[in-house]
């Protein structure tokens, strides 16, 4: 079947492309290109988040207690109401969801997940009171009576086991949404619960996945490619995020804190170097200035026995990095996993905590760098939108001489991407790479060719 988009025609036979030519006649689209990836992702908790309250930009407790209350008047006692997606500038009072939901259990998350706000009646379905301890790596605000009500980091974990539980249809929703939106391939980045990567070996994909298991969760699988999963990666997570004021941080938030560091660094490096002697690459989660430095600290022990390995180390995130920190860099069998969307959000923290404006999303100066460079959402802390990505990478509002160009956006997602996965043969309109194309209709992804079967979304 050929292809054309007037500039340049391809010809792809079964899931490759055969030919590149220009001037071929062929079925027509406003544009076509590698198919986009998605390099970081959480494609579960997205499909959850579709069928949860969507809080998106809310700013404002009190606009999420309303939401709620809608919610709640339409369930019946005792039954669930779950959100995510709030943004507040300090943590909001005790009591609102209370009131709120009165006979339901409310369960909300932040927009960066590292953060979770609750109502008396979760708490008690999960055994939390005056006396519960918070875990490690977790903390609470309580109320007046001692009971928590706000969990930051693993403390809400505590919650949990008493949620309804992610489902198979919760996969295949959040996968379908990406392939609609023009994703051709996803990184799942090791947030969901190990028996989702059981679920997608068992469905008929709508995109590639690439996978990362939890830390803790890699022992007895083996890595490599199942049909169109790549089982490849553990995750860490060296710290928390900006809104929770989790991110670890050299300098201190207005409350006089520096964040939480979660995973310790030594931990990341004797599990690392395990995962990969059993043939795993590494993805850790670094956001604030600390973590990035510490993590490549850990990497800098790890290339050896990486490059041995043939496997390409990945940090995540990567959002706060000072001038210092740039070196460090060079010379790493590295890549580089960025979600520029989080600018547009986050700018107003970073100006509210007083950090370096200059250390904030360096795309330029990662790019400088010469490492692959990936861009993803982090879905569900932000939808899927290829456009927002475009408008923070190449309209900086912190730092402009740190943007990039249109063309750089999309290498970022597409052969970026690929090299983050090791994948050699994606990422490119070349003879004998595969056939994943995502069509473009007036500047916008319209749908893919997957497999050399077209198939719009």
């Amino acid at each position: 079947m050929w292809l054309t988009d007037g500039r340049q025609s391809l010809l792809v036979e079964g899931e490759r492309i055969a030919r590149v030519e220009a001037g071929r006649r062929g079925r027509r689209f406003a544009a076509l290109t590698p198919g986009l990836q998605d390099a970081h992702a959480h494609p579960l908790l997205w499909g959850r988040a579709l069928r949860g309250l969507d809080l998106f930009g809310r700013s404002r407790p009190e606009e999420v207690a309303e939401e709620v209350a809608k919610r709640a008047f339409g369930l019946p006692p005792g039954a669930w109401v779950e959100g995510q997606g709030f943004l507040f500038p300090a943590p909001p009072p005790p009591g609102l969801l209370d009131r709120a939901a009165p006979e339901n259990p409310v369960f909300l998350r932040s927009r960066d997940h590292h953060a979770a706000w609750i109502n008396r009646r979760a708490a008690e379905r999960a055994g939390l009171g005056p006396k519960t301890p918070a875990p490690e790596g977790g903390s609470f605000l309580r109320d007046g009576d001692g009971v928590p009500y706000y969990l930051l980091e693993r403390a809400q974990e505590l919650l949990f086991p008493h949620l309804p539980p992610p489902s198979p249809e919760d996969l295949a929703r959040g996968l379908k949404d990406f392939a609609r939106r023009g994703y051709t391939a996803v990184h799942a980045m090791g947030y969901e619960p190990p028996e989702a990567l059981d679920w997608a070996l068992g469905m008929e994909l709508p995109v590639r996945l690439w996978w990362a298991l939890p830390r803790g969760a890699w022992q007895g699988r083996r890595p490599g490619r199942y049909g169109e999963v790549h089982l490849a990666g553990v995750k860490f997570f060296a710290d928390g995020a900006l809104g929770s004021r989790t991110a670890w941080m050299h300098a201190p938030y207005p409350d006089g804190t520096f964040g939480t560091p979660l995973d310790p660094l030594e931990a990341i490096r004797e599990e690392g170097e395990a995962a990969l002697r059993a043939g795993f690459t590494l993805a850790v989660h670094a956001i604030g200035t600390r973590a990035v430095e510490g993590v490549l600290g850990v990497f800098r022990e790890l290339a050896p026995l990486a490059r041995e390995r043939g496997l390409l180390l990945r940090l995540e995130h990567v959002q706060h990095v000072r001038d210092e920190a740039l070196p460090l860099f060079a010379g790493l069998p590295l890549a580089l996993s960025l979600q520029p969307l989080h600018l547009l959000q986050d700018q107003a923290l970073v100006r509210a905590y007083g950090l370096p404006a200059r250390e904030a999303f360096r795309f330029r100066s990662l790019w400088a760098t010469g490492l692959p460079v990936a861009f993803g959402s982090d879905a569900p802390v932000a939808p899927p939108e290829y456009a927002w990505n475009l408008e923070a990478a190449t309209r900086h509002p912190l730092a402009p001489e740190e943007g990039l160009d249109p063309g750089e956006v999309l290498l970022a997602h597409t052969l970026g991407a690929a090299r983050a996965a090791g994948w050699e043969d994606g990422g490119r309109l070349a003879p004998g790479h595969r056939a994943d194309l995502t069509l473009w209709e007036e500047g916008r992804p319209a749908g893919r060719v997957y497999r050399g079967n077209l198939e719009l979304f």
